[in-house]
């Protein structure tokens, strides 16, 4: 039997919440901050703009496209969330 997960209403504070909470575990000297006033549900969409730095510069995009994309993952299949994290240059 195929389980299905259960759509919870999260708040705007909850994403960031467990955007951060995958952001700190990942590591490398690298630094993420979520730019809050971006953040912003469509539908069943969350985007959450993202600035990455490493030692005060900003992390190729390669990079963290990666990054993003195994957290959008995590958190789809063990939250339901579907989230883009946008990465941004400051």
């Amino acid at each position: 039997m195929i389980k299905k997960k259960i759509k919870r209403k999260l708040t705007k504070q909850s994403v960031i919440r467990l955007v951060e909470q995958h952001l700190d575990a990942v590591g490398h000297g690298i630094k993420f901050e979520i730019v809050e006033a971006g953040v912003r549900a469509d539908e069943d969409w969350w985007y959450v703009p993202v600035l990455s730095t490493l030692r005060g510069q900003d992390v190729k995009r390669d990079i963290t496209v990666s990054i993003f994309a195994n957290i959008e993952n995590d958190l789809h299949n063990t939250e339901g969330l579907t989230v883009l994290l946008v990465p941004v240059v400051d």
